[in-house]
């Protein structure tokens, strides 16, 4: 098993153009969010012969126009409920398509999405691969984590 990095750019320029008919592109240009910036972290546990998660780090400002599209609403009129969703939406697919190279058998969680200042970190896991993106002048973060052994 590789470290994702192929499979990541397929999965999410496929599903972000596919969903919200929107182009985003792998950068060499890390993300870090900055202190202070509201950033939503969405993520999807795996559990099974495989344990870890998928999770995507977005600034706030483009969780907004994503679920302006997903929703076909204006930005003034989406909600803070329906940005959750939509990022969550997204996570869900990203981590569902992941868990098809994983060995059987893995089980997919729900998606949980949180505000955060400095992006997803989960306590016990190493970061196997993040590839960040950009859109519309924005950059995202899709990241594999494997969950360390005991």
């Amino acid at each position: 098993m590789g470290d994702f990095e192929t499979e990541i750019c397929q999965y999410t320029e496929s599903i972000w153009k596919s969903i919200l008919d929107l182009d985003v592109h792998k950068t060499v240009d890390e993300y870090c969010p900055i202190g202070g910036e509201n950033i939503l972290a969405g993520c999807v546990h795996i559990s099974g012969e495989w344990e870890g998660a998928v999770s995507i780090d977005c600034p706030m400002d483009l969780a907004k126009k994503v679920a302006s599209i997903m929703f076909n609403m204006t930005d003034e009129e989406v909600t803070p409920d329906l940005i959750q969703d939509a990022l969550g939406e997204l996570t869900n697919m990203t981590g569902g398509n992941i868990k098809s190279l994983l060995p059987e058998p893995c089980f997919l969680s729900l998606p949980a999405v949180t505000m955060t200042q400095h992006g997803l970190r989960i306590p016990g896991s190493e970061l196997v691969k993040s590839v960040t993106f950009q859109c519309w002048g924005y950059k995202f973060k899709v990241s594999v984590l494997k969950k360390l052994k005991n």
